[in-house]
């Protein structure tokens, strides 16, 4: 790697480092475990989730919304325990095996479903946590102090009184910062406008002793080493209560590291490993837990922050947890002197660059659904829960999703090709009105899963009274789930009440062994009426008998009325049923202009729809026979070729 690259993503780990430092101390306090779990847990998961992890730039840390659920995990074994102290073992467990269960996450191959998540929940996230990251910065932005655990909509319902006790310098400092962020770039795009913005107002604090709040002294406490013991373990309740709280915690930061390597994938166009990311949180969170911090994640405004300094790799976020460390060790003085109304203006960036403009931009011409989605998902994700907001989006997604797909399978108006050909092979039997009163052929396109269930039966029972056979086109159903199949089966069930014939055409292999396995082949769908193709299924149904189940004579010869000589294996010659047993049958095709396209004694070799050796246009051709040549009497017809 060249030393240019080098020296941006040092530059990009000390950007970084900067803005994940306040967000370490501040999650720190907020989770009841103190600044300094909060640092242990930025650097050793930042530092093992970049080397290990599977996303470009990204920069792993403590993050709000599994903080809020350790606050509630710390507050709830205090309770049981009495004291953080008494806590700490249960705690520690907790957050290793959380690291431990996204490892395995990882490991089964879990992180590719993150694909599955619409971008309308996505861009919601994005949004969301944009906002969050804005609405944060209210109090510090106004140079008031408000409480760790003060909310979103609160912060907003209060912003005049905010407003009306504000520290204007503080304001002043917020608008320098985002004045130099935005406007230093156009100056020089090498250095980073939110480290510029951040050594010259700090440096200016520095020398002034400037009436503003900073970020302040903290302590190091180093007490967790002493006090790791499983005895508490043998306890069922805490036991349970363990794998409760370990499956959340590991849930929720592996939801939170997914979409926000997403948001990094977007930014640096680059396609995450989701499962290799997840094996490196896991690890990460797994250490954090032995040393003395607490579960976290990939977090959005830090590996934004990153990514728009340069970071693009590793070096990057191994670079942030180096800084961290020295911060913690040699640099509380200096950061100590940062103002937080700098810290405010540059998350404020951050926040600003997270909201999809794109997308809120197109709300009136996107997709309904979409732009509900979307709303949704950024408000709740803004203003409750980050977890239930992304839940709650996919479900929307899902449930729309499967509307659609049983829309799809109920609808039948864009005929593929081969429909077009079918009825167009129908036309040509001797009765085609009769034969389409009594075969209904019924395409499903799509999955059959439980979202089309009550649709179709409802469609089964509205078949006409005159139909003696259902054709079930299974050509465009690549999956069935067990819903589906019950419904299925139920539907099969009402029309062999009625006395109905039915036929599979063009059943792949596993939907094939899946009707067997339940007994729906041969049970209730005998093997004679599985086809291979739809053509081959309604022309031999167009063969004397078949329909109605009357058995015919050996010696009664059938002239198909069409053949579709199309190469696919099926019907691709004109095959005459009976006419083996006329050896010295005579037989003579004619083009539409009287030419003779076809002769043949016996009739040894069907014709296959070709003239020496060139293909015949589509078309009806007329046809004599004679089932002895040296007979006077002929069987005189026209028979349709279709491709």
């Amino acid at each position: 790697m060249e030393a240019k690259r080098i020296k941006i993503e040092i530059l990009a780990g000390l950007t970084s480092a900067v803005v994940t430092m306040p967000v370490a101390i501040a999650y720190g306090y907020a989770s009841g475990l103190g600044p300094y779990a909060g640092f242990i847990s930025a650097i050793v998961l930042g530092l093992v989730a970049a080397l290990v992890g599977g996303t470009s730039g990204q920069i792993s840390s403590p993050t709000g919304a599994l903080t809020v659920a350790i606050s509630v995990l710390v507050a709830t074994e205090i309770e049981i325990q009495g004291s953080l102290e008494g806590a700490l073992p249960i705690l520690i467990v907790i957050f290793v095996l959380s690291g431990g269960l996204q490892f395995l996450f990882g490991l089964l191959k879990f992180g590719d479903n993150i694909q599955y998540i619409p971008f309308s929940v996505i861009s919601g996230f994005m949004s969301g946590v944009g906002l969050i990251i804005i609405i944060l910065q209210i109090p510090n932005t106004f140079g008031v102090v408000a409480g760790v655990n003060t909310s979103e909509i609160s912060k907003i319902i209060n912003l005049t009184y905010f407003f009306n006790n504000a520290n204007w310098l503080a304001f002043v400092f917020v608008v320098a910062t985002l004045t130099i962020i935005y406007i230093f770039p156009n100056i020089n795009k090498k250095i980073s406008s939110s480290l510029v913005a951040l050594l010259t107002l700090t440096g200016l604090n520095y020398f002034f002793e400037l009436n503003i709040d900073v970020l302040g002294p903290f302590r190091v406490n180093l007490n967790q080493f002493s006090l790791i013991s499983l005895d508490q373990l043998i306890d069922i309740d805490s036991v349970l209560r363990i794998m409760i709280a370990a499956v959340s915690l590991s849930f929720i930061g592996s939801v939170n590291t997914l979409l926000t390597s997403v948001v990094a994938d977007k930014m640096t166009n680059t396609v995450h490993n989701s499962n290799q990311e997840l094996m490196g949180q896991g690890m990460g969170n797994l250490f954090v837990g032995f040393l003395g911090g607490f579960t976290g994640s990939a977090a959005t405004a830090c590996t934004v922050a990153n990514i728009q300094a340069g970071g693009r790799n590793r070096i990057s976020g191994v670079m942030t947890s180096f800084f961290l460390l020295i911060f913690l060790i040699w640099g509380r003085d200096f950061i100590a002197k940062i103002p937080l109304a700098v810290i405010s203006g540059i998350m404020i960036s951050i926040g600003y660059e997270l909201l999809d403009k794109v997308t809120l931009k197109k709300l009136i011409i996107i997709p309904r659904v979409d732009a509900l989605t979307m709303v949704v998902v950024m408000c709740f994700t803004a203003f409750y829960d980050l977890l239930f907001s992304v839940s709650l989006g996919l479900i929307i997604s899902a449930i729309y999703f499967m509307k659609k797909m049983a829309d799809q399978v109920e609808d039948d108006s864009n005929q593929s090709k081969l429909e077009l050909m079918i009825y167009e092979l129908i036309e040509t039997f001797e009765d085609p009105e009769n034969f389409k009163n009594k075969v209904f052929i019924k395409t499903i396109k799509g999955p059959l899963f439980f979202g089309f269930s009550s649709r179709f039966l409802r469609t089964i029972r509205a078949i006409s009274s005159k139909v003696e056979v259902v054709v079930f086109n299974m050509s465009f159903v690549p999956y069935m789930d067990y819903s589906g199949i019950r419904t299925f089966k139920d539907a099969i069930i009402y029309l062999k009440s009625l006395n109905i014939k039915i036929c599979f055409c063009e059943l792949n292999n596993k939907n094939y062994r899946l009707l067997m396995e339940l007994d729906i082949i041969p049970n209730q769908v005998p093997e004679r009426y599985i086809f291979d193709s739809v053509e081959g299924c309604v022309m031999w149904l167009d063969e004397p008998g078949n329909i109605d189940g009357l058995s015919r004579t050996d010696t009664l010869v059938h002239f198909p009325s069409a053949f579709t000589p199309n190469d696919d294996g099926i019907r691709d010659e004109w095959s005459i049923i009976n006419i083996e047993r006329y050896e010295n049958c005579y037989i003579k095709i004619m083009a539409p202009d009287s030419s003779i396209v076809f002769e043949s004694y016996g009739y040894q070799q069907p014709w296959d729809g070709t003239f020496n050796d060139n293909f015949l246009p589509k078309g009806a051709y007329k046809y004599v026979c004679k089932l002895d040549a040296n007979d006077t009497e002929e069987i005189k017809g026209t028979v349709n070729l279709i491709r």
